[in-house]
C-alpha cells in the first residue's frame, strides 16, 4: 500500500494551479479566499497584488496573449468576484483563455444571502466557456484539470472555478506521490477539413482575380503566422487584417495591406469591396469591419476558416467554411496558381498599391501636437520588439493606425468589448509574461483614470512600463461622434483632469510632460533611460478626429477618408 499524505484544501489547490505550469497570479484578497492566500504564502507562485480586481482579470488577459498560456487571476467572493467580471467578458469577446478562481462562502451559507455571497458562477455562465463550483474537494484536481483543457482547447476563452471557504479548509488524504502522477492536459487541435473542401477551395481560389486574404486573432491565437506569410506569398495575394490581427504580416511585407473596418484604411475598404474572394482566416466577421452587412463585400465569394463552427455563416454569408485550427488548416492549403491568375493577381496587386497611393494615411505636421504626431515620435523612438497596449477610444484607433513595427501578440488591445481601462492592467501582464521586453502602455486621459491605480502595483512589482497619456480633455472617440453625428452637442465628454505628473509622482512613479513634439522626444528618452516605471503627460489638441472613418448605418463603400480641408492641411509622405 502506498504511503499517504494529507494536505489541507487551500494547499493542495494551489499545488495544483503550480503543477499547471502557473508562475504568475494576479491577484487580490478577501475573507473568502484567505486560506488560499495562506498556502500562497508558502507556494513558488508570484501573487501580484493588484490594486482592483478588474485590474487583475485585465492583466491575466494580456499575460495570456503573450505567452499562449492560461492566464491566472484570483478574487474573494461578492464584490471581489463582481470586479472581475469585466476582464473576463473581455476575454471571452477575444478569445483569450483564462483561468478566473474566486473564493465563496461556505457551502452551508450559498443561497442564503449571506455576507458578501453572489452567485458568480450563475453571473459567469454567458461570459465564459464553462464554469465550476467545487463543493468537494476530491474533485479539486479534476476540475482544475477540466477547465485548463477547456479554456485552450478549441476556440480559446476563459473559464471561472468558484471555491467555497469551507473546502479550502478541508483536508484530504493523498498518495505521497500524487504529484509524479499529474499531468497537465494537452488540448487536442480541431481539424475537420475534408479533401473535398480542399478540392472546392481549389476550385474557387484558382478561378479568382482578385483574391485577398482576411487575417484575423485567431491566426495570432493559433501562431500561423508564418504558415499564413509562406501561403500569401507562394500565392501572391494581398493580405489585410483586423485590427486584432495586427502582426500577423510584417508591416512593411509588399503584400501586406493594413486593416480594415469603421477606421481602417480606404484603399483597404476599398479592395474588400472590389474582390471577387475572400479567403477570411481566424475572424468572426464582427460588425465593425463589416459595418451594413448588406453592402459587405457583395462582388466576393467568401471561404471561411475558423476553429469555431458556430461562426459558419453567422454574420455574413459563406461558400466554404474550413472548420479547424489556423494553423493546420493554412498549412495544408493547396497551391492554386495557374497561368492566368497569376497574371491576374499581379494586376490586383498593382490596383491595391494605386489606391494605397491615392488615399494614403496622412503623417502628421509636428508643428501641431496632436495625438498622431505624438504616436509617431513614440514610434521613431520605440523598440522594433516592443510591447504595446491600448486602452479603447480615438488613441486605440490611432495606435493601430500608426504604431506599424508591431510582431504577432505585440499589439494588446480590447477588441471585441472595448473595455476602457484596459491598458494599464494589460501592460502589467504582459510586462509579467516578457519582463525582458519594453512594455509601452497607450492611453488616453479618459481610460487612464479608470485603472491608475495600478501605478502603485508596478512600483511594488519594479516593473520599467511606460505610459504615455495623451490628454485632449475628453472623452475623445465619444466627442467625435457627437460633433459628427449629434451637431456638435457635447453631452457628458469634457474632462477636469488631474496634474498627470504630479499624480505620477505620488505613486512614486518618475513623470515628465509634454506639449510639443521636441518635448516628448526628450520624456520618452528619459522613459527609456529611467529602469523603473516611467509616465508621460501628453497635453495634445483637444479636438481632433479619427480617419478614415466609416459612419454607423453605411458600409465599406461609403468609407470617409479625410475632410478636403484636412487633405489639403496635412503633409502627405506615405
Amino acid at each position: 500500500m502506498k504511503p499517504k499524505i494529507k494536505l489541507r484544501g487551500a494547499e493542495y489547490i494551489v499545488r495544483i494551479i503550480e503543477l499547471l505550469g502557473a508562475k504568475d497570479l494576479f491577484a487580490y484578497p478577501g475573507g473568502a479566499i484567505l486560506p488560499i492566500y495562506d498556502a500562497l504564502a508558502f507556494s513558488k507562485l508570484n501573487s501580484i497584488l493588484v490594486r482592483h480586481e478588474q485590474a487583475a482579470s485585465f492583466a491575466a488577459n494580456a499575460y495570456a496573449r503573450v505567452t499562449g498560456k492560461p492566464g491566472f487571476c484570483l478574487a474573494t467572493s461578492g464584490p471581489g468576484a463582481t470586479n472581475l467580471v469585466t476582464g473576463i467578458a473581455d476575454a471571452y469577446a477575444d478569445s483569450i483563455p483564462m483561468i478566473a478562481i474566486t473564493g465563496q462562502v461556505r457551502k452551508e451559507l450559498i443561497g442564503t444571502d449571506a455576507f458578501q455571497e453572489t452567485d458568480i458562477t450563475g453571473i459567469c455562465i454567458p461570459i465564459t466557456k464553462k464554469t465550476y463550483l467545487i463543493t468537494r474537494l476530491e474533485d479539486a484536481e479534476r476540475i482544475f484539470c477540466e477547465a485548463y483543457k477547456v479554456c485552450m482547447e478549441g476556440r480559446p476563452g476563459p473559464v471561472l472555478v468558484d471555491i467555497p471557504r469551507s473546502v479550502q479548509g478541508e483536508f484530504i488524504e493523498l498518495d505521497e506521490d500524487w504529484e509524479s502522477q499529474f499531468a497537465i492536459p494537452t488540448p487536442q487541435k480541431v481539424y475537420r477539413v475534408s479533401q473535398q473542401q480542399y478540392d472546392e477551395f481549389y476550385n474557387l481560389v484558382s478561378q479568382a482575380k482578385k483574391p485577398i486574404i482576411i487575417a484575423g486573432h485567431g491566426v495570432l491565437l493559433s501562431k500561423a503566422w508564418e504558415e499564413l506569410r509562406a501561403f500569401a506569398h507562394r500565392e501572391n495575394i494581398p493580405v489585410i487584417t483586423t485590427i486584432l490581427g495586427i502582426g500577423a504580416m510584417p508591416y512593411n511585407d509588399p503584400l501586406y495591406f493594413q486593416w480594415l473596418g469603421m477606421h481602417g484604411m480606404k484603399y483597404t475598404n476599398n479592395a474588400v469591396q472590389e474582390a471577387d474572394l475572400l479567403i477570411a482566416l481566424g475572424i468572426r466577421f464582427d460588425d465593425r469591419i463589416t459595418m451594413k452587412i448588406s453592402d459587405f463585400a457583395t462582388k466576393a465569394k467568401i471561404i471561411h476558416c475558423d476553429i469555431d463552427e458556430s461562426e459558419h455563416g453567422k454574420n455574413v454569408r459563406t461558400e466554404l467554411f474550413l472548420h479547424g485550427d489556423a494553423k493546420e488548416v493554412i498549412s495544408r492549403l493547396p497551391d492554386t496558381r495557374t497561368a492566368d491568375n497569376e497574371k491576374d493577381r499581379a494586376a490586383w496587386i498593382s490596383q491595391l498599391y494605386e489606391w494605397k497611393a491615392q488615399y494614403p494615411l496622412l503623417m502628421p505636421d509636428y508643428s501641431h501636437f496632436n495625438e498622431v504626431a505624438a504616436l509617431k515620435v513614440l514610434e521613431e523612438m520605440m523598440a522594433d520588439d516592443a510591447l504595446v497596449t491600448t486602452d479603447v477610444g480615438q488613441h486605440q484607433m490611432w495606435a493601430a493606425q500608426y504604431l506599424v513595427r508591431m510582431q504577432p501578440n505585440h499589439f494588446l488591445t480590447s477588441g471585441g468589448l472595448g473595455a476602457m481601462g484596459f491598458g494599464l492592467p494589460a501592460a502589467m501582464g504582459a510586462q509579467a509574461a516578457a519582463p525582458d521586453k519594453d512594455v509601452w502602455c497607450i492611453t488616453g486621459d479618459g481610460s487612464f483614470q479608470m485603472n491608475l491605480q495600478e501605478l502603485i502595483t508596478c512600483v511594488q512589482e519594479k516593473w520599467p512600463i511606460k505610459i504615455l497619456v495623451l490628454d485632449n480633455a475628453y472623452l475623445g472617440m465619444v466627442r467625435q461622434w457627437q460633433e459628427q453625428f449629434f451637431q456638435k452637442n457635447y453631452s457628458g465628454v469634457e474632462l477636469l483632469n488631474p496634474d498627470f505628473v504630479k499624480l505620477a509622482e505620488a505613486f512614486g512613479v518618475q513623470a515628465a510632460s509634454a506639449e510639443n513634439a521636441d518635448e516628448l522626444r526628450a520624456a520618452i528618452a528619459q522613459a527609456h533611460a529611467h529602469k523603473g516605471p516611467f509616465l508621460i503627460h501628453a497635453k495634445v489638441e483637444k479636438e481632433e478626429n479619427v480617419w478614415p472613418m466609416v459612419a454607423p448605418g453605411t458600409g465599406l463603400s461609403q468609407t470617409i477618408y479625410y475632410p478636403s480641408k484636412v487633405v489639403k492641411e496635412k503633409v502627405v509622405s506615405r
